[in-house]
């Protein structure tokens, strides 16, 4: 559970007398964490890319940090106390103003029909090339101010979390074909890839990297099960066969109709079960812009 001293608490009064970076500036920076770049976030805020570098950089020299990139993510690096305090001053403002809330919402949700969020609430754009890889620890960290998590991404410490359950859907076995295959033609291929050794994973973009390392782990249990003698030479030389691949996925409903590929479920397989969960801080539970959320939310996606 965070716990706020004294010290913090006098602190983030002077911080809400006298801000140390305006609500444009911080944004800024925010967007472009959550987003991974400044292009995106400038889109968010319609503005441009200088107009962000410019004002971010001005939060980044005020707090005495740096913007650095790890692999394919964003992160602010150095001594964020102070940082962690002023979003807290900004998001109270955004939560009692309920304007320019941010919600993560992962695609397959964005995709049409699409959600509908309630006023004050701004959700990430829809792109299918995009994962937020770590949302909970965004919202821990005062960036978001609610998130949609997939089962992988719910850490095991969760005191200061509010977590609720949204829907339950079933992951399938999905063969992924060509347009002009029937269903039968896409069963009879997917067996004898199978016999055969050319099998493919088939890893969406818009998944985050742990629901990669999960149905990487599931596929290599199916070619254990299938072909035990043959699955070392399957998962770790794919490559080799990508041109004569035949591609599966795991896939909810919700993700099968976010993508462009045909899509086959096949059967004799067992599911797995998918949670979509809804993460906030458990100190802004009962803020009426949160109670609007979950009850949007639960009325639109809910169980």
């Amino acid at each position: 559970m965070e716990v706020t001293t004294n010290l913090q608490l006098k602190a983030l009064t002077q911080l809400h007398r006298y801000p140390m970076v305006s609500e444009e500036q911080l944004a800024a920076l925010d967007v472009t964490l959550w987003l991974g770049s400044t292009e995106r976030a400038a889109e968010f805020d319609f503005t441009n890319q200088s107009t962000v570098s410019r004002r971010h950089r001005k939060v980044l020299h005020q707090f005495g940090i740096e913007l650095k990139r790890t692999k394919s993510e964003l992160e602010a690096s150095g001594d964020l106390q102070l940082l962690d305090m002023e979003r807290q001053v900004h998001q109270m403002a955004r939560l009692k103003r309920r304007r320019n809330l941010r919600l993560q919402v992962p695609f397959w949700l964005l995709s049409s029909p699409g959600l509908v969020p309630p006023e004050g609430w701004r959700m990430n754009p829809q792109r299918a090339n995009l994962s937020c890889t770590d949302p909970v620890t965004l919202v821990r960290e005062h960036v978001l101010d609610a998130c949609l998590a997939t089962p992988t991404q719910i850490p095991d410490d969760r005191d200061d979390l509010f977590i609720l359950d949204l829907y339950h859907r079933p992951i399938d076995h999905t063969l992924l074909a060509r347009n002009d295959q029937s269903p039968s033609d896409i069963e009879d291929r997917f067996q004898w890839s199978l016999e055969n050794g050319s099998l493919q994973l088939k890893l969406m973009p818009f998944l985050p990297a742990s629901c990669h390392e999960r149905s990487q782990q599931w596929f290599e249990n199916l070619l254990t099960i299938a072909r035990p003698e043959r699955q070392e030479a399957m998962a770790i030389r794919p490559s080799r066969r990508s041109g004569q691949s035949f591609l599966v996925a795991y896939l909810t409903e919700e993700m099968r109709m976010a993508q462009p590929m045909q899509c086959k479920v096949y059967q004799d397989f067992d599911s797995f079960t998918y949670t979509e969960h809804l993460v906030i801080l458990v100190k802004h539970a009962n803020e009426p812009a949160i109670v609007a959320l979950v009850e949007s939310l639960q009325q639109q996606i809910g169980l």
